[in-house]
């Protein structure tokens, strides 16, 4: 008699197991497509300029996944939008959570240029420009730092 439970009782935990496993990977396949879906309609919303918009879905897709090129991307589309509505300061935030992401790309820096330049931080601007020639030496901003250094009486650099 105790056998018979047993036996109905590995069966309950194999199917119990089963479902926790199906229910997790549905579930994550779930995440991984609302996150795309939530990128698509950021980029979609940020090239239709309605920039308020790409804000709260950026919010939605930093909160849905937590990976880092995910969030990478969703912090920099954040700061574009900021700053195209003149929001410079919120703009510098989201780009420098971008950059404590992946401080070696470029285009959170690129961000972070647009903010300080709109926000005349001229000493912040050359310092961030000097940190994007130093991940991009062929940087096509070359011509505006050497402005900024000249005006500073620093060296120049070809």
């Amino acid at each position: 008699m105790k056998c018979r439970y047993t036996k109905y009782l590995l069966w309950f935990m194999l199917g119990a197991i089963i479902s926790l496993v199906a229910y997790t990977r549905f579930f994550s396949e779930k995440i991984a497509d609302n996150w795309q879906h939530l990128h698509h309609q950021a980029h979609i919303a940020l090239h239709n300029e309605k920039y308020e918009h790409v804000i709260e879905i950026c919010d939605q897709a930093i909160k849905v996944d937590a990976s880092s090129d995910n969030r990478y991307l969703m912090y920099v589309k954040k700061a574009k939008a900021l700053n195209k509505l003149h929001r410079y300061e919120e703009a510098l935030k989201s780009a420098d959570l971008a950059v404590a992401i992946y401080p070696k790309k470029e285009e959170a820096y690129l961000v972070k240029v647009d903010a300080l330049f709109n926000l005349g931080a001229e000493e912040e601007l050359t310092a961030i420009l000097e940190e994007i020639e130093s991940i991009n030496p062929h940087t096509p901003l070359k011509p505006l730092l050497n402005s900024l250094r000249l005006e500073r009486g620093k060296a120049q650099y070809p």
